[in-house]
């Protein structure tokens, strides 16, 4: 018995010393595959990749694989090669399948949709992706609902179906907000962009693409060249071939660094089409040619990329022992006389800061201290002024309205019977000027104060505004608002109607424009707010554009934490766009 016991434990120590000696082997592999991938080895990451998935599989360690699966994925993603991609997706498939795990099946259903349309059967991309938006909603996965409704919209943008995009693109877009994904809601706010631009609405399509380029952390270097990109096409399409010139420089440079086949592809596809766009054929050729190049064959872009960085290695060397010989030579010339003056000035360096940080300090708190005050002041002020607006709307509204209208009730009470034509005329006439008296009373009460809108509410409000400024001949309105289903406190209502009131006051006064784009739309963690014209447009010249008017927007903005960005150019419209955060 006592020799089975002893039997038993040298097959239990061996067994775990196999599974130690497999996960240390395991932890050797993936070092060397990440190590790869930070050289932009990728074939040499593959084949790690693929050593570390054997021995996964061999432990039947399943999250690992899983996890082996993906950067498989990615690195024949990067490489453009969707063949082994789709033989590795349905690998990784069958496997999740056999383990009943609904989540990682429907993200390989995405996965499917994703290489159908990269080699360009949208039908079958678009059944993945619906099928995958599906299984998302059943699981109530609010990331993999987003991801879906995202990869739908990109779909329909490259389908033509910009609407349609647009809608699905939202959904992603407010769904992103909810989870805090700043990564994705970035990546789907370039789809939006792209869809304006499809739409031929560069001015928008611009809005979005630069908020891109805002967020995008430098970590993720893939969908920040991809940006670039696209933003170049918008200035490509608003005729700025200098920016977009400047914006495909910078995609392609970081494509090329990360050796993204499919984006240097697009922006040097992009870059010839610039060049021909200003007449320089020798260049646009040029980068067709290199284009044609990348597209037609795989072994060349290797080779280039290799000599590339064999180059770059040795200059980076060189360079340092050039640094390293000059700092050699001057530490032995000047030793002593460098210590000296080193002690000097980091007692000077020290007594400076010390004494500049205080001074810092003292004015950093000043500068907060009058800027609390001041925002204080302009509250009272302006909750005062709007309470008075109100007051005094609700007046005119009430009390000269109600005496018109009893004018009015009495004067239509005499006996007409008994007047000569002069007085026939005269009573006709005294009519007419009580009601344009008392439609000029709604007039004024309306610019004031809505004296209903802490009744029917903001969106209301605006839209009661613009119907009557419809009626007028020579400006077609286009008003949208979406999300504002619930109220806002009052004082943000009446705030948020005087900005668009005196934006709306600007474009009839001064813009002389036709079409009159008003839209209001609450997203989950801000307030949008765009006034979008055809008219002249604002001066270009710095400060031309700061108005009495706008500098109360710009006051109320602030006060309200929001940023305001104005778009403009003689002869070619305005955009205003504000955001305010949700309270």
């Amino acid at each position: 018995m006592r020799y089975l016991f002893c039997l038993w434990l040298c097959l239990w120590c061996a067994t775990v010393l196999s599974q130690d000696a497999d996960s240390l082997r395991a932890r050797y592999v993936r070092a060397g595959a990440f190590l790869q991938v930070g050289r932009r080895d990728y074939p040499g990451a593959l084949a790690y990749y693929q050593q570390m998935l054997a021995l996964d599989k061999a432990r039947q360690d399943y999250s690992h694989t899983i996890d082996d699966y993906n950067s498989i994925l990615n690195l024949y993603f990067y490489m453009g090669d969707y063949p082994n991609a789709m033989k590795t997706t349905l690998e990784g498939l069958a496997l999740v399948e056999g383990k009943g795990d609904s989540l990682q099946m429907a993200r390989y259903n995405n996965i499917l949709g994703f290489i159908y349309e990269k080699t360009g059967d949208t039908s079958q991309s678009a059944y993945y992706y619906n099928l995958y938006l599906r299984q998302s909603e059943r699981a109530q996965n609010k990331l993999f609902t987003a991801d879906a409704f995202d990869d739908i919209g990109g779909l329909q943008v490259a389908g033509g179906h910009y609407q349609d995009a647009l809608a699905s693109l939202s959904k992603a877009y407010a769904l992103y907000g909810q989870v805090k994904d700043t990564d994705r809601l970035v990546y789907t706010a370039c789809k939006i962009s792209q869809a304006y631009e499809g739409m031929g609405n560069y001015r928008q399509a611009l809005v979005y693409a630069k908020r891109t380029l805002v967020f995008v952390t430098n970590e993720n270097e893939y969908d920040q060249a991809g940006y670039y990109i696209n933003i170049g096409d918008i200035y490509r399409g608003l005729s700025d071939l200098g920016h977009a010139e400047e914006m495909t420089r910078k995609g392609l440079a970081l494509s090329q660094s990360i050796q993204h086949r499919g984006n240097v592809m697009a922006a040097l596809l992009s870059l010839s089409d610039i060049f021909a766009l200003q007449g320089r054929y020798d260049s646009a050729f040029s980068y067709y040619r290199q284009y044609d190049s990348l597209r037609d064959s795989l072994g060349n872009a290797e080779s280039r990329r290799q000599i590339a960085e064999m180059h770059e290695r040795y200059a980076v060397d060189k360079k340092d022992r050039e640094i390293q010989l000059q700092k050699e030579q001057l530490a032995r010339k000047s030793q002593e006389r460098n210590v000296f003056l080193f002690s000097t000035l980091f007692l000077v360096a020290i007594i400076l800061l010390l004494y500049s940080r205080r001074r810092l300090k003292l004015r950093a708190e000043r500068e907060a201290r009058l800027n609390r005050q001041k925002s204080e002041l302009f509250g009272t002020i302006m909750s005062v002024q709007d309470g008075e607006r109100k007051r005094i709307a609700q007046d005119i509204h009430d009390t000269l309205g109600s005496i018109l209208s009893a004018a009015k009730l009495s004067l239509s009470r005499l006996d007409k019977t008994s007047f000569t034509p002069s007085q026939v005329q005269a009573y006709q006439t005294s009519l007419e000027l009580l009601d344009q008296a008392a439609a000029e009373l709604r007039n004024i009460a309306r610019n004031i104060m809505p004296a209903g809108l802490s009744k029917i509410g903001l969106p209301a409000a605006v839209k009661g505004l613009l119907d009557t400024l419809g009626s007028g001949p020579g400006l077609s309105i286009n008003f949208n608002t979406h999300g504002l289903e619930e109220r806002l406190p009052e004082a943000l209502e009446i705030s948020l109607y005087r900005v668009i009131l005196e934006l709306i006051n600007n474009v009839i006064k001064h813009a002389r424009a036709t079409r009159l784009t008003v839209q209001l739309i609450r997203h989950p963690t801000y307030i949008n707010i765009v006034v979008e014209d055809d008219g002249i447009g604002l001066d270009p010249q710095p400060g031309a554009v700061k108005g009495i008017g706008l500098n109360s927007i710009i006051s109320r903005i602030s006060y309200l934490k929001g940023t305001i960005d104005i778009d403009s150019k003689r002869g070619a419209g305005t955009t205003v766009l504000i955001d305010i955060p949700c309270p």
